[in-house]
């Protein structure tokens, strides 16, 4: 009897990660008694702990030959089925669940082998029974929150991990699961929370502090999760996963020199890890560094295969081809989004047009932001004159696109979904280049009835549009946008009044009056842009909108910027400016550096200020 309570004492040692004095505990019993079975079995479960599965598979099974207890047989089934033994695996945890059904431990470790042999829903009632057996023990509902969330069942799991915290609010393994669920399921900013917790009582984890740092990452929460990332870095500086992601968050913070030097090492430390390197190549094609860029990206292609990584891959290296003007190879290679985002409802299962000419309907449809269904637009009446075209656009844009000539063409039908099954084919609107063989960008200026055009020689105010902000969603946006107190040298100029063209005005605004835009669609939109002098925007829709109304625009344009306003898109003229190959009217003004905050904006506004000056004294002089 004193020996199974030091038997006992042994293996809650263990359970305490002390497995050293266990061993000793152990050792001692069986100097007196070599043919103890409970202390063999307790030595099966060190050897397990310190992933000595074979040893804890001979020591575990001599247990079983003395004393057949059910959980000797759950220990033999779970070292042999680490040993990839899976039958005998299953029929020694079986004997377990035969010989104690109740034993919510011997229906977990079925699970375990079941869910090894693809068994999955098996294994799912396996764990679900245990739940039965012991549903106030905290420890069942988190096994099974974390098969679920294994498998995909990710709603499941977010349902069983809240149970599970809530028999213990404090439990930090608990605390963890939960965030990693939520986090899984794209719910970030209900994850946060828990990672924090985590992370305040476990300072010096650097993967708490990994964790809680890709969870700011994701809600935006740059500035913190850049603190947090460095603090983890810092205590584990090869974690490849936590230097990817305080790369990222430096990139989107415009710190693109840090973010390539962290990206780099997240690679050095991860060598074939295609993800890694898409990162760390994006980063090099907006420091400019396009054939360093290029040759990662061919290389994930090469070593992925069919894989959505090399699908990336070939649609950036597409990227770089169309921001260097070479158009042919760049859209083939574009193409390969379409691997990485599913065409609409309307479009499944419709077969890709190839731009041969048929007398049956095809659907064409938009893709990505309502800028890029903008300025794809133009291909649509070249196609038209091969097919007759279904074209479905999104609804906010739909009223503008039906006051255009080319809703009027006779082969066009400006549709809804319900109308696709019409189609014998399907094309996205970006696809049109490459099926079409129309390389080269053009100019487009679409005949749009109902819009007032501004009148310049009948005023002396320059009415001037701002849209400072684009969406907040996109995960570079920080870059991409401007703090709106920048335009604060426009307000000084004489003889200008503003109108806002932004749709969300929930931040913050420019510091001088300035207009709302009113409610409506894209139609609305352009209706008051028709009106304008001039448009000042950041790289979002309304740059393509004022495109296509001949609206003179200046693009302030992020450094490392989008493929549509860089060299191969545009033209410098002899006096620097520098002007859209697919708007004329767009002037794109580039940030000359990256880095962080307002800094890299002032130059562009300086820039601006100058030019409105200018068509501020011309318009003056225009008017008697």
């Amino acid at each position: 009897m004193q020996m199974d309570t030091q038997v006992e004492s042994a293996l809650v040692l263990l359970a305490h990660g002390n497995a050293e004095q266990a061993l000793r505990v152990l050792q001692n019993c069986l100097q007196q008694n070599p043919q103890h079975a409970g202390a063999l079995h307790g030595m099966a479960c060190i050897a397990r702990a310190g992933g000595d599965n074979r040893a804890a598979v001979a020591l575990a099974a001599k247990a079983v030959q003395l004393q057949a207890e059910p959980h000797f047989h759950i220990t033999l089934g779970l070292a042999l089925l680490a040993e990839g033994q899976m039958e005998a695996a299953r029929a020694a945890i079986h004997v377990a669940v035969l010989a104690s059904p109740r034993d919510p431990r011997a229906h977990d470790a079925m699970a375990s082998v079941l869910e090894a042999q693809q068994r999955i829903a098996e294994a799912e009632r396996a764990l679900r029974t245990a739940i039965k057996l012991r549903p106030l023990e905290q420890e069942r509902h988190l096994a099974l929150a974390a098969f679920l969330s294994r498998h995909g069942q990710l709603e499941k799991a977010i349902e069983v991990s809240g149970k599970a915290l809530q028999l213990d609010t404090q439990n930090l393994f608990a605390q963890n699961l939960r965030g990693m669920i939520l986090h899984g399921a794209g719910k970030s900013a209900e994850a946060e929370p828990y990672f924090r917790a985590v992370a305040v009582e476990l300072p010096t984890s650097a993967p708490a502090l990994a964790n809680h740092g890709a969870a700011l990452f994701a809600t935006c929460s740059y500035e913190e999760a850049r603190d947090v990332l460095v603090k983890s870095a810092q205590l584990d500086p090869k974690a490849a996963e936590t230097r990817s992601n305080l790369g990222l968050v430096q990139m989107a913070l415009g710190h693109l020199q840090e973010a390539a030097k962290e990206l780099q090492a997240a690679c050095a430390l991860q060598q074939n890890d295609t993800r890694l390197m898409l990162n760390y190549a994006t980063v090099l094609a907006d420091l400019g560094k396009r054939a360093q860029a290029e040759a990662l990206f061919c290389k994930v292609e090469k070593q992925a295969g069919n894989s959505t990584d090399a699908a990336r891959a070939r649609m950036n290296r597409g990227v770089l081809y169309l921001a260097e003007g070479r158009f042919a190879e760049g859209w083939k290679l574009f193409d390969a989004r379409q691997h990485l985002v599913a065409p609409p409802a309307c479009a499944a299962g419709l077969p890709q047009w190839d731009g041969a000419p048929q007398e049956k309907p095809v659907l064409l449809y938009a893709e990505q932001g309502l800028g890029d269904v903008l300025q794809f637009l133009r291909y649509v009446s070249p196609a038209a004159q091969r097919v007759p075209v279904l074209l479905y656009v999104p609804q906010s844009i739909r009223s503008f696109v039906l006051q255009m000539e080319l809703a009027r063409l006779p082969h066009v039908t400006i549709c809804t979904s319900q109308h696709a099954p019409k189609a014998v084919a399907a094309c996205g609107l970006m696809s049109l280049p490459d099926v079409l063989g129309m390389e080269a960008p053009f100019a487009w200026w679409p005949d749009i009835t109902g819009l007032q055009k501004a009148d310049p020689g009948k005023k002396t105010v320059l009415r001037i549009g701002l849209c400072w902000a684009g969406s907040s969603t996109y995960q570079f946006d920080r870059r991409r946008s401007l703090n709106p107190q920048l335009l604060e040298p426009l307000g000084r100029l004489d003889n200008v009044e503003f109108q806002s063209l932004q749709k969300h005005t929930e931040g913050q605004q420019p510091p001088f009056p300035i207009e709302k835009l009113p409610q409506g669609d894209v139609l609305e939109t352009a209706r008051v842009m028709a009106g304008l002098d001039v448009v000042i925007t950041v790289d979002t829709m309304i740059a393509h909108l004022g495109g296509l109304l001949g609206v003179p625009v200046l693009l302030l344009d992020r450094f490392g910027g989008d493929w549509r306003w860089a060299a191969g898109s545009t033209m410098t003229q002899p006096d620097g400016e520098v002007r859209s190959l697919w708007y004329p009217s767009v002037r794109v003004i580039r940030q000359p550096q990256t880095g962080e905050g307002d800094a890299p904006w002032l130059p562009c506004i300086v820039t601006v200020v100058q030019i409105l000056q200018k068509m501020a004294e011309k318009r003056t002089d225009m008017v008697p």
